[in-house]
């Protein structure tokens, strides 16, 4: 019988991730028998009130781990691509990097690049997969594992796994749990994709939705959509960047959380404390952070800040 090759040894692996999405992933490879050889992640940016520069979730658990890091800001130069060469990985790990691998990346490693996308290919190709699904009322989502190509979330699957989303949660809570579910799969994945156990398989041409970044001008409150799409704008959007409304004092007021309501009237009108018509039925606001404040109930926020029922909201 002939022994797979990799069933004693470990493989070498690069890990390319910036959010917090790919804390855990990341920490399923440094808990493996595997051997990561370097993180790559986004330049550190300025960030915060004093406008520091500050690392990314992923450049600070690699060196906590003690795990060579490198930020290139992309691989047009030479020196970045033959730095790559030289770590010569088996595999390279790819989980919301933000940097466009060229096909020279791509070739470099014997197995190729496998990617972490945070929906269930072609549904939701892009950079916002989970605020787009929810946005959509989508009744469930998912993590695909797919051998990157040189297209946008193209390349063939090599496995995928449902989540559903549930609406009573924000997009945080979501999130969470596909993060969780990428890493409790990722290290068999990997160890069944390179023994041959699993194999590829191309995109098919249906059903092929795109996930654009989510805009500033998204995260105010548009009155004139169904009270079905704001909420799920609501659940989508939060917590970053927020959905907001402005008050009377023409100060910025997140909503948090609200449910849908029966009660009619003109878009962005107050009907009752605190129920806002929509272009189809209305919203009833529950939580809201107003602006330099805190989270607080409608009702505490409304002792303080009482809005005038008939009042328009822009």
């Amino acid at each position: 019988m002939i022994k797979d090759p990799f069933s004693q040894s470990s493989l070498r692996i690069v890990f390319m991730g910036t959010p917090v999405f790919s804390i855990k992933p990341l920490q399923e490879l440094i808990n493996s028998r595997h051997s990561l050889e370097a993180v790559y992640t986004q330049p550190p940016r300025k960030s915060g009130r004093g406008m520091r520069k500050n690392n990314s979730p992923i450049h600070d658990l690699a060196l906590e781990n003690n795990i060579p890091v490198l930020t290139p800001f992309n691989f047009n130069e030479k020196d970045s691509i033959n730095t790559l060469e030289e770590i010569a990985p088996d595999i390279i790990i790819v989980s919301a990097y933000g940097i466009i691998l060229p096909k020279e990346v791509l070739e470099l490693p014997r197995f190729g690049c496998l990617n972490i996308h945070a929906s269930i290919l072609p549904r939701w190709r892009g950079a916002a997969p989970i605020e787009r699904s929810m946005m959509a009322g989508d009744k469930y989502t998912g993590i695909s594992f797919m051998l990157m190509d040189e297209g946008l979330d193209t390349g063939s699957v090599l496995n995928n796994f449902e989540v559903p989303i549930n609406y009573e949660h924000n997009a945080e809570f979501l999130h969470d749990k596909l993060s969780y579910k990428a890493a409790s799969e990722l290290i068999n994945i990997i160890e069944q994709y390179v023994k041959g156990s699993i194999t590829a398989i191309p995109q098919e041409n249906l059903g092929i939705t795109y996930a654009s970044k989510i805009l500033k001008s998204e995260s105010r409150i548009d009155w004139s959509k169904t009270s079905q799409e704001i909420f799920l704008s609501i659940k989508a959007l939060n917590p970053f960047p927020g959905t907001w409304f402005e008050s009377q004092e023409n100060k910025r007021i997140k909503i948090l959380d609200a449910e849908e309501s029966g009660l009619c009237g003109k878009p962005g009108e107050v009907l009752d404390s605190l129920i806002i018509g929509c272009g189809e039925n209305s919203l009833k606001i529950l939580n809201v952070q107003p602006e330099g404040g805190k989270e607080m109930k409608v009702d505490d926020f409304l002792r303080g800040n009482p809005i005038n029922i008939g009042y328009i909201m822009n």
